[in-house]
């Protein structure tokens, strides 16, 4: 339902709908809530801000000298959230007081349905935010990653931490590894569905199986926690995604891919990072490319689509060349096709862990932002799919809100 009206000399635009509730003010102030009232976007001129259910928000914008983030908290973000929650109470009050001049005024029923969103997007005040935020805390270990494509999805976490962590370039998974018993694993959904509740028509079209290497647990195990998920959420219906780490995801068959699918497995999302073998081994990445070629074609051959993530830059000028030619060659090699997508995202070195010591080790220089462009578009260049290519898009991974 969208709902056109004015407050003073103030144009509005309501939009109501299944997932959310929007207000735009006069197209220069656009601001989103789930239909639970939690803030999850907002447009102000020319800058965009994301807020997580963690709390965490991100800004970004855009101006001649290029584009930018940064990540308000404390009291600036407080503000944010603050200035947000004026607007629905603003809005609301200005209907019930009959100030609100509608262009077409809307069904009663309708009128009320707005209002009972607006009231809980007027509440979830910096406070309430606060509130709201300690409570994931006490639902969710920290959420590291998504695809970009699942950053909406009812993340569901089967295991924590990383079964490998030892990835040179990698501090997102900082909690030891374990996997989750059934009991446990369906207490925790029962926690996510009661912290989300209405929230779930947006962040429950999806679902995807965390945490950094979910889809490497062995199948006597794995299998039991698909069938929790598909019996409590309806998993077939929602498709479910994760990611696996190409060493260990070999170690499946088509067979046990199959299997998964047909509980809802709709895509599985590979870290190849490079098919240059030596850069592989420098980054103490598992698994050599043949691996993740390998586990492709098995997931492929289940009818599941994957994810495959590459990272420009790593290796910097020392390995540029090896990861150009090795990384398409190994794309090339997995049969990707219509509904697979590849993911090219920009090294980030992240002080404190082992690559930017190893590298500077071996004399590497960095990429520079053009050098990093050129190698992207080098490695596209050399892409060869013989049907309807996979779809190419960017990661930043410096962008993730959960």
């Amino acid at each position: 339902m969208v709902f056109h009206g004015r407050l003073g000399a103030d144009a509005f635009i309501l939009s109501l709908k299944p997932a959310s509730v929007v207000i735009s003010a006069d197209d220069r102030y656009v601001v989103a809530w789930d239909r639970a009232g939690r803030l999850y976007s907002i447009v102000r001129d020319d800058r965009t801000f994301r807020r997580g259910l963690n709390g965490r928000m991100l800004e970004k914008w855009q101006d001649e000298r290029g584009r930018h983030k940064r990540w308000p908290s404390g009291t600036a973000a407080d503000a944010i959230v603050d200035e947000a929650a004026a607007l629905p109470r603003r809005v609301s009050d200005a209907i019930r007081h009959h100030t609100w001049r509608w262009r077409e005024p809307p069904e009663t029923s309708s009128r009320d349905e707005l209002l009972g969103a607006l009231d809980l997007a007027a509440r979830f005040d910096s406070h309430a935010a606060a509130r709201d935020a300690a409570h994931f805390a006490r639902v969710y270990r920290p959420i590291g990653i998504l695809p970009p494509d699942q950053y909406l999805s009812l993340v569901l976490q089967a295991t924590e931490g990383c079964s490998f962590g030892s990835c040179t370039f990698c501090a997102l998974y900082d909690q030891p590894y374990r996997v989750k018993e059934v009991a446990e694993f369906t207490r925790h959904i029962s926690e996510v569905r009661d912290y989300l509740g209405a929230s779930l028509a947006l962040r429950g079209r999806s679902i995807f199986l965390g945490a950094a290497n979910a889809l490497a647990v062995p199948m006597p195990r794995l299998v039991p926690l698909f069938e929790v998920v598909a019996r409590e959420l309806g998993a077939r219906r929602l498709g479910v995604y994760g990611f696996v780490d190409a060493f260990t995801g070999a170690r499946k068959h088509a067979a046990d891919y199959r299997a998964l699918a047909e509980l809802g497995l709709r895509r599985v999302y590979i870290g190849l990072e490079s098919g240059h073998d030596p850069l592989l081994e420098f980054v103490k990445k598992p698994g050599l490319s043949a691996d993740a070629i390998e586990t492709v074609r098995a997931v492929k051959a289940a009818g599941v689509t994957v994810g495959v993530i590459v990272m420009i830059g790593l290796g910097g000028d020392r390995f540029g060349a090896g990861h150009v030619g090795d990384t398409a060659a190994a794309l090339n090699a997995m049969g990707l096709g219509a509904g697979d997508l590849v993911y090219f995202g920009d090294l980030v070195e992240v002080p404190g862990t082992e690559y930017p010591v190893l590298a500077a080790d071996r004399s590497i220089r960095p990429l520079t932002s053009t050098e990093r462009e050129a190698q992207r578009q080098s490695i596209r260049r050399k892409l060869s799919f013989p049907g309807e290519p996979p779809q190419i898009a960017t990661y930043d991974v410096l962008e993730f809100v959960y």
